[in-house]
């Protein structure tokens, strides 16, 4: 009770903080932190081999040491903490004074007035804690500027602490991770000489087990947990950014300082970094020249502009191998040989994770799988090779909500054949709040840019993150990607808010990519009727005809057909971009993202349901292989050439299905969906031919007949 009086009368909504756990406070000499052995090998073997990286950090410590302030490094006058632990690595390893003096010279510098900073949260402070450990024993750092280290240290934990359950400093999931390695090498630092240590400890394991924003937030292990698919929740442009320096440092200081290996402690968090490097091996474009568009005003194409991208390879690759997992390691490494990342300027981390030993093998080469479905966040991802010129997408569903970067239902695709995209979303800063509301055949949700309504998604910010309930995979007998989207609610739409968005009871999307062909069915329920449409991107300006879409890829050499099969006889509006768009700023969507759309108002009514079917193909394409729709009062589904595809009408799970299809060919394919788990009796024509079984999870049955008849009746019946 007293905690709570005295937390209500000092302001604080939360103010104890969670105890560091007492038996893995540090007790090893100096230096305790990072420097291990096999970290001080690797070095110095790097060092002794002049490699490249070696090189390159040594030239940037070099900058600051000579007396031409010229080529000193552009923010070292504002910013002088991002510095310190690099030259105080380097007096480490070459026993040169110049390099611990200077060092210690920008730790004096360093101000504690974050007004100062644009972005304090995401400036290198913890460095500070490194170079104090690292030149401990070196005779500049005497017992006057070691108390002086001290409080300024306390000072910073304090401002970042200050309001840690209710401020900006913990609504981003990169300012948590930053915040909390903050609190946390400082204390691992600066234990057994000062008593505050301990609660900077505590404020470290306060964010690692419970978070600092109480309101949206989630424990900094749970961010991490929220991303173990590996492609990262919306703002994914943040991992490779900043993310990654919180959730090394964490897992780094923890182990060298405190003896806490996240490995052995949170079994769970170990494949975070395996999946980390599949994950973007399978998201850069077949060209390897580009990266996956994943909602961000940063460029997200070229990989070169992104060189982020290299140091986030470099350290998951390092942490990889920490993990036991070192083919994955050298898959890491074999895709930085072979795609060009580019350069980045932060020479100290790409030099201290370096390995001088390191395998390295070809990820275009080690038979990978070409569908992989990625879970939390749940993303499915297809291919139908490992070449130049494959055909390629991503359909989307997130699935997770990392403080205010709240992953909604998405339900996003992107499709690419050859050697550029048919369709795929608008990049825009406002992704990263709400979500990647111009993407590829999304339902309109009423949402406002400045005023003006947007092409939303249906679900503006949910109360549950997306899933993708459901999913099926298939390479050797039939390449397949299947995947249920399942995204239900509202976070907020109290009439008390400027834009309630209009309520969403539920929404599920089924997509299916079968090579050629893409089959999307949506079931959308909602408590208002009458506001929602339907719109599908185009890189070029699209040919309409009746209730199909004719576009090519943004280099005229591919085409995709699109087909709005329900609901029947649908109006549709070719709108341009450059003019829907233009009330919106060109910082929250480049004009070199604003294209075309195809726009279907869709039936005034609470319960809609949307079933279209793509196909692509080169530039010559006219016409849909054969196509049939499969439309009765229990099924919506569609035969498109050779590959069949079969709906429940209603939102329910059945037990029995029947569907009939005229002029079929041998060898012909079918995916059958919303089935109970079970055993199944297949029928054709009435005969018996086999026994399917429907597993929990993908609640499809997927089966081939060779037969060439005029009309052959499946039925499949629950055992």
């Amino acid at each position: 009770m007293w905690k709570s009086i005295l937390a209500f009368a000092l302001g604080w909504s939360v103010l104890i903080a969670a105890p560091f756990p007492s038996a893995y406070y540090p007790t090893k000499n100096h230096p305790r932190l990072w420097l291990t052995a096999e970290r001080m090998q690797a070095l110095r073997i790097l060092k002794r081999k002049r490699s490249r990286r070696w090189r390159s950090f040594k030239a940037l410590c070099d900058s600051m040491i000579d007396s031409d302030p010229d080529n000193d490094p552009w923010d070292l006058k504002d910013s002088p903490q991002n510095y310190t632990a690099p030259l105080a690595l380097m007096y480490r390893l070459t026993r040169k004074r110049a390099y611990a003096d200077k060092a210690l010279e920008l730790m004096d510098k360093v101000s504690t007035d974050l007004t100062r900073y644009g972005d304090p949260d995401h400036q290198s402070f913890y460095f500070m804690g490194l170079t104090y450990d690292w030149l401990y024993d070196y005779a500049g750092m005497t017992t006057a500027r070691q108390n002086r280290y001290h409080r300024k240290m306390k000072i910073l934990s304090d401002k970042f602490w200050k309001g840690w359950d209710r401020t900006a400093s913990g609504t981003d999931s990169d300012a948590n991770l930053l915040t909390g390695n903050l609190h946390l090498t400082f204390g691992a630092a600066l234990y057994g000489d000062y008593d505050d240590a301990v609660t900077m400890l505590d404020r470290a394991w306060t964010g690692w087990v419970r978070g600092y924003y109480v309101d949206h937030g989630t424990s900094n292990r749970n961010i991490i947990k929220a991303a173990l698919g590996g492609v990262y929740f919306t703002g994914m442009a943040y991992f490779p950014s900043t993310d990654i320096v919180g959730i090394s440092g964490y897992e780094m200081t923890l182990k060298s300082a405190c003896g806490y290996d996240v490995n052995v402690k949170e079994k769970v968090l170990r494949p975070f970094w395996k999946n980390i490097i599949l994950s973007m091996i399978a998201l850069t474009e077949p060209t390897r020249r580009r990266i996956a568009d994943y909602g961000s005003w940063q460029d997200p194409n070229v990989l070169s502009n992104q060189p982020w991208l290299r140091r986030a390879m470099i350290l998951s690759t390092y942490f990889a191998e920490r993990a036991g997992d070192r083919r994955t390691a050298a898959l890491g490494n074999g895709y930085a040989e072979r795609v060009n990342i580019g350069d980045y300027n932060d020479y100290f981390l790409e030099y201290f994770y370096a390995r001088p030993d390191a395998n390295a093998s070809d990820p275009y080469r080690a038979q990978l799988p070409k569908v992989r479905f990625a879970r939390s966040p749940d993303f499915l991802l297809f291919r139908d090779r490992w070449g130049t010129r494959a055909r390629w997408g991503i359909f989307r569903g997130d699935g997770s909500i990392p403080m205010d970067q709240q992953a909604m239902d998405q339900g996003h695709f992107s499709l690419w054949r050859g050697d550029g995209y048919l369709t795929k979303g608008a990049r825009n800063y406002e992704a990263l709040s709400h979500g990647d509301f111009f993407n590829t055949l999304s339902i309109e949700n009423n949402c406002r840019v400045n005023g003006k309504s947007c092409s939303g998604t249906a679900i503006f910010d949910s109360q549950k993150p997306a899933r993708i309930t459901r999913h099926r995979t298939a390479e050797k007998s039939v390449l397949l990607a299947y995947a249920m989207l399942n995204a239900d609610g509202q976070w907020n739409d109290s009439p008390r808010e400027t834009d309630p968005v209009a309520n969403v009871k539920s929404y599920r999307r089924h997509f299916v990519w079968w090579g050629d062909y893409v089959v999307i069915f949506d079931r959308l329920r909602t408590k208002t009727a009458g506001w929602s449409k339907y719109r599908l991107r185009a890189l070029s300006e699209p040919q309409i005809d009746g209730d199909t879409v004719t576009q090519l890829s943004a280099n005229s050499r591919y085409k995709l057909l699109e087909k709005t099969l329900e609901p029947e006889n649908v109006v549709i509006e070719k709108v341009n971009e450059k003019r829907l768009w233009r009330g919106i700023p060109d910082w929250v969507v480049n004009r070199s993202e604003r294209h075309w759309q195809s726009v279907i108002d869709l039936p005034v009514s609470t319960h809609v349901n949307v079933l279209n079917v793509i196909q692509t193909g080169d530039a010559d394409l006219e016409n849909f292989d054969p196509l049939e729709h499969l439309s009765s009062r229990a099924n919506s589904g569609v035969r498109i050439g050779d590959r069949v595809v079969c709906f429940a009408r209603k939102e329910r799970l059945r037990s029995a299905v029947r569907y009939t299809l005229h002029n079929t060919v041998k060898g012909m394919w079918h995916l059958v969906t919303d089935l109970k788990p079970g055993r199944y009796a297949l029928y054709r024509n009435g005969k018996r031919i086999k026994e399917l079984r429907v597993a929990k999870g993908d609640n499809t049955a997927l089966f081939k007949t060779d037969k060439v008849l005029p009309k052959m009746t499946i039925r499949l019946r629950r055992l």
